[in-house]
């Protein structure tokens, strides 16, 4: 069949079984619109069979000599109309011309006619589904598509990451070539392993790109470039999307909808913070954006409520002169955050006449259609890519990601946290959104520790987040074991939902590891403060409050190497990419002299003063909802 057809890739095979299908069923469709319960001889039954299967056969030819199996054909935005209307009018005259020339017009015309509509109707829907349902491929070994990333350097691995991180990809990428090959050099290995495109950092050399893109546009190759935000003032002739990755087939994108979409009319009836846990802050980082906000609008005369849940709920109705409305939810990982969000939404329309609203958190975009209809103004906070995370299961993505479709058809503000998401939004929906990072307080070093931890200042490294698995508290665990340092470590937090990673975590924690479970408030500053060094190994999502509260504390940050994180980060922290680089990284802090590491403390804390204060975060959502954003 390769031979006969050109097969390259086993998406060919998988398509040419789909085509053989819809030539058999066009073939009975036909037969049973033209006949119905009509009994004809058992002759001419035999020559319809054989014509169907032949017209099966033919339909693969067709549809391969029409470009039906280009990857084109599968593309999102792509029209397949032209191609096959010519498949299938190619092969109803072949049908026309064997029915009149061998079987001497013993077939009818009718149903030649009905086949080579049916082969049209087919073959657009099946091209529809096949590009909607990819996914569901996979399980069966089938990847559309074929990739080679070109970098096998820091940017190219990051990128590598980021499109092979999540389950279900439907697509593979064969092979990392390195950039000191030539552009010809390139597109030789590219024709020889038969790919479907050439991928390429953010930061390739855009005249490369160009070059690249004219040389081996006649051979079906695409060349895809990952987006930066600087480039994206300019059109691109299309995008793709690589498992939630934007790549771009040219150099930029002006976007279509505006960040701000409806006007504000002030905040003298107050604001609204809803999708979060509640204040005091006692659980993760939307608790502390809820809390450092809501204070900041009532130091500036703004009326403030924080809908909570019953759960984290410490409070009464009323804390630092913001109102607190605690209300009833369903603790799973699934219903707690959307159902007490739903349940918000409608204590706010029928009990509040506040029409400025903060939500926090895509899953909780469901409810934006609701509040618009009762004329909320809606600043949405979509946060960061949750959908990649591992711990989702597919109706969980799914929900993240029609979260992510309502919020930029639906906010009336569409906030992001860090340019990368910004980056992301930009491309996948076609929509600018307000970058507003999340705040830290600047910190003096010292003071005295919390008495639950038993640790000596300077002495410790300080581990804090949820444990999850794109959070790597396992990694981070065995990469102090083996580092087997006099610096001991601190690891905050505790796994919710899962038992087992809860349980691997401290089987692997060393006997100089501390695991005091979550702290907040006080001791948890305190711990900021005397940290020799700040681990932060998350994999997914924008700015990580954590992270820049360490920087805030002036802390030495050990960093995963992601795109998000090294925005925020910034080049005075020390990067790593796996478990024996965070412990070559534990060694050289051992091992840092005072000065140096005086020297990069003060850096990173001067960047947090810069970029991350939490008066410039207030005021930056201030003037949202005041709407100065709009003038």
């Amino acid at each position: 069949m390769r031979a006969i057809f050109g097969f390259r890739r086993r998406a060919d095979y998988f398509l040419a079984i789909v085509d053989l299908g819809v030539g058999l069923l066009a073939g009975l469709v036909a037969y049973s619109l033209r006949f119905g319960g009509t009994t004809i001889s058992d002759f001419y039954v035999a020559r319809y069979k054989a014509m169907t299967v032949g017209l099966a056969v033919g339909s693969v030819i067709a549809n391969r000599a029409a470009g039906l199996y280009r990857r084109g054909a599968l593309r999102p935005g792509e029209s397949n109309v032209e191609p096959a209307v010519e498949s299938a009018l190619a092969v109803g005259l072949a049908v026309f011309l064997v029915n009149q020339f061998n079987f001497h017009g013993a077939l009818s015309r009718s149903w030649v006619g009905l086949v080579t509509l049916a082969l049209l109707l087919f073959g657009i829907s099946s091209r529809w589904l096949i590009r909607h349902s990819r996914r569901m491929l996979v399980p069966l070994g089938i990847a559309l598509e074929r990739y080679v990333l070109v970098g096998d350097d820091d940017s190219g691995r990051r990128l590598h990451a980021d499109l092979t991180r999540a389950s279900g990809t439907p697509f593979t990428i064969v092979d990392v070539l390195s950039r000191d090959l030539s552009a010809e050099e390139l597109i030789g290995r590219a024709k020889a392993m038969r790919v479907d495109g050439l991928i390429l950092p953010s930061d390739t050399d855009p005249a490369l790109a160009g070059r690249l893109a004219g040389a081996i546009s006649g051979e079906g190759i695409d060349v895809l470039l990952a987006p930066g935000l600087a480039g994206l003032e300019m059109r691109v002739a299309s995008i793709a999307m690589l498992h939630g990755v934007p790549l771009l087939r040219a150099t930029g994108l002006a976007p279509r909808r505006r960040a701000v979409r409806r006007r504000s009319r002030g905040v003298a009836g107050g604001v609204a913070i809803l999708g979060t846990r509640g204040i005091p802050a006692n659980y993760g980082g939307f608790e502390t954006f809820a809390e450092r906000l809501s204070r900041y609008l009532v130091e500036q005369g703004v009326p403030v409520t924080v809908y909570c849940r019953r759960r984290y709920a410490t409070a009464g109705a009323e804390w630092n002169g913001v109102r607190l409305v605690t209300l009833p939810t369903i603790s799973s990982k699934y219903f707690d955050t959307v159902v007490h969000t739903a349940i918000s939404a409608i204590h706010l329309v029928l009990r509040s006449r506040v029409r400025q609203v903060i939500l926090c958190n895509a899953a909780n975009a469901p409810v934006v259609p609701f509040l618009r209809l009762f004329r909320r103004r809606v600043v949405m906070n979509v946060d960061g890519l949750e959908w990649r995370r591992g711990k989702w299961g597919i109706l969980g993505r799914s929900w993240y990601r029609l979260g992510e479709w309502i919020s930029v058809r639906w906010a009336s503000v569409l906030v992001t946290d860090a340019e990368e998401v910004r980056t992301y939004y930009r491309v996948r929906h076609d929509s600018d959104s307000v970058m507003i990072p999340y705040g830290a307080d600047l910190l003096d070093r010292g003071g005295e520790l919390p008495a639950e931890v038993e640790v000596v200042p300077d002495g410790y490294a300080l581990y804090v987040s949820r444990w999850e698995r794109e959070n790597n508290p396992l990694l981070v665990a065995q990469a102090h074991a083996a580092a087997r340092t006099s610096t001991s470590l601190v690891m905050l937090g505790h796994a919710t939902y899962d038992d087992e990673l809860e349980a691997e975590v401290r089987a692997a924690a060393a006997p100089n590891a501390a695991l005091p479970g979550s702290v907040f408030g006080a001791s948890y500053v305190a711990l900021q403060r005397n940290a020799r060094c700040y681990i932060h190994a998350t994999e997914v999502g924008g700015t990580h409050p954590a992270l820049i509260e360490a920087m805030g504390a002036g802390n030495l940050c050990l960093v995963l190497d992601t795109p998000e994180n090294r925005e925020v980060a910034g080049p005075d922290a020390w990067f790593f990419a796996d478990q024996a680089g965070l412990t070559g990284l534990l060694q050289d802090v051992d091992r840092l002299g005072a000065d140096e590491l005086e020297r990069i403390r003060a850096a990173t804390r001067a960047r947090a003063a810069e970029l991350f204060s939490w008066q410039s975060v207030g005021a930056s959502y201030l003037d949202l909802l005041n709407g100065a954003a709009e003038r």
